[in-house]
Formats: structure tokens, sequence, C-alpha cells
């Protein structure tokens, strides 16, 4: 698909894209692609957004923080939108119709039709819907 790039470490995974996400602007949308990424149908995508699945342990030192890895999966609801260089981190799971801000650091789950954003990212409002 055009507007990813890939990359894992080691172990890969491919990620599972719904029907009709689209990924825009001239910077591709990042996958670390260490645990598996899963994105709902009609979900888009702005410029320079990272999905990042792997970490490493803080409680390491040296080079054995380096090469410890500790992958989580990302998995990305329907309808959401994920605002130009916003950045998903491992373990996180955004529900259907939410939408991220741009710049935003997403380090916990994100609740269904939410808007949230900031560094680390906060809800901000609820979306209306029946």
């Amino acid at each position: 698909m055009p507007g990813i790039r890939e990359w894992g470490c080691g172990k890969y995974f491919k990620p599972i894209i719904g029907k009709n996400v689209t990924m825009s602007g001239d910077e591709p949308v990042f996958m670390d692609t260490q645990e598996q990424i899963t994105i709902g149908d009609d979900s888009f995508f702005g410029h320079g957004v990272k999905l990042l699945t792997g970490s490493h342990d803080y409680l390491k030192f040296g080079n054995e923080r380096q090469t410890t890895r500790t992958p989580e999966p990302i998995t990305i609801g329907k309808g959401v939108w994920i605002a130009s260089f916003a950045v998903v981190l491992p373990g996180v799971t955004i529900g259907d119709h939410a939408v991220i801000g741009a710049n935003s650091t997403v380090t916990k789950d994100v609740s269904a039709y939410t808007v949230v954003a900031g560094s680390p990212a906060h809800f901000i409002k609820s979306i209306p819907h029946s």
C-alpha cells in the first residue's frame, strides 16, 4: 500500500489493514512491525504518523537495554482519524471513530468516539453519535 514505510527488527508481522484506509501526504506512515498492527475500515492518517510496536526495557543497562525488546500490538478501530505527526506507542488500542490530534503521543488506550490530543495525549471531548 502506498504511504507506508514498514520496519521490523527480528520477528516481522504483516499489518492487517481494513478497507478504505487512507494514508495521506508526502511523508509515509511509519509502522514498526515487531508486533501485530491492526487498522479498521475507513480509518485515515495524516502526514508522518508513527505506529511503534516496539520498546526497550528501561530496567536494563548498556548493551542489554539496546537488545532487550518488549513489543506489544497496536489496534486501531474503524473510522479513526490520526492527524499528522502523531505517535502511537506499543500496546495501545484506539476505539472506533476516535480522533487523535496532530503531534500527539498516544501512550494509553483511547475510547471510541473521543478526541484526544497532547503529549502525552489526554481526553479533550466526546464525539456525539447515535
